[in-house]
């Protein structure tokens, strides 16, 4: 049996409408492409960035004389030896106090004065130190020297000088007497030192 056109139309349109349906359907149940939003999956939250570290105080510049790391006091002449005084430079030496009598301390500090008017002030420091082996600290032999020719390194007959075998860093109102007298002339630039020990004056 022929069908008729009319519905054979009807017939199409139906089918399409089944076809669009089960499209729709079948879309629906099937999974997103975005996938679902789980808040146990999100991101931890990056932790603030650690404080700056706040900078060191700067050290000290080398030679610089730490809080009391001074000898401060002054120089004399005697009444009794004022009157033949020699003319030159005064030499303050500080250096460590040698086990043995016959041998000179480490060189720890060195100062130059005019040897113009006494009493003569002075203040030693690590600033006077001419070599950077160790802190200005502990005791220290404390020579000081009228130096005729202005050689440090040659001590001329008639020099005044005078020693203080241990002072310590940090001591105030120290009396330095220039009370000996260089006996003959002598060299430091070397050489063993004469037979029963250095002579009178030996810094």
């Amino acid at each position: 049996m022929r069908m008729s056109k009319r519905a054979a139309v009807a017939a199409g349109l139906l089918a399409a409408l089944i076809g669009f349906g089960c499209k729709k359907q079948d879309d629906a149940g099937s999974p997103s492409g975005v996938p679902p939003l789980d808040p146990a999956a999100r991101p931890a939250a990056v932790p603030p960035a650690p404080a700056a570290p706040v900078a060191a105080a700067p050290a000290p510049a080398a030679g610089a004389p730490a809080a009391g790391a001074t000898i401060t006091g002054e120089i004399v002449v005697p009444p009794a030896m004022a009157k033949g005084q020699p003319r030159g430079t005064l030499y303050l030496v500080a250096r460590r106090p040698p086990d043995n009598p016959n041998a000179r301390g480490t060189l720890i500090a060195v100062k130059k004065m005019p040897a113009t008017t006494f009493p003569l002030p002075f203040t030693l420091s690590g600033a006077d130190m001419p070599f950077q082996n160790g802190p200005f600290e502990g005791d220290l032999q404390l020579t000081a020297r009228i130096d005729q020719d202005g050689d440090p390194m040659s001590h001329q007959k008639g020099d005044y000088f005078g020693v203080l075998q241990r002072v310590p860093v940090g001591a105030k109102g120290v009396t330095l007497p220039l009370d000996q007298v260089q006996k003959k002339a002598e060299s430091l630039t070397g050489g063993a030192p004469p037979a029963g020990g250095r002579p009178p004056g030996h810094p």
